[in-house]
């Protein structure tokens, strides 16, 4: 047998038999882009929020995950941001706020989970 041509072989069948694991769609809001005069009209318009929102409504079970800085200035805009969220047609239950982001950055990810 040919070690050459059976190598792509060998790697498909490792790369089939590996688990499959969900990848959960993830997006980025900069202090920046939040530091804006926040009314309706500004935020169903904020980059990466419409986005998020529709990703999340396509999803049947799925929980949206807000992941802040930490610190009580971190929680202040997380909470804000969710609270808008519910505004926007996000369930509160769907949400979970979670320390452990960036500064100057709320993580926004959609993962499986009951968040219906």
């Amino acid at each position: 047998m040919n070690t050459a041509r059976a190598f792509p072989r060998i790697v498909l069948a490792v790369a089939l038999s590996l688990p499959v694991t969900a990848v959960a769609d993830s997006w980025t809001l900069d202090a920046a882009a939040w530091a804006r005069p926040r009314d309706g009209r500004t935020v169903v318009t904020m980059a990466p929020l419409p986005t998020v929102v529709r990703a999340w409504s396509r999803r049947s079970d799925a929980q949206l995950v807000v992941r802040y800085a930490g610190g009580e200035d971190g929680e202040l805009w997380a909470t804000e941001l969710g609270d808008w969220l519910v505004a926007l047609g996000v369930p509160g239950s769907a949400i979970t706020l979670t320390p452990g982001g960036r500064p100057e950055h709320l993580e926004l990810e959609i993962t499986e989970g009951s968040g219906r």
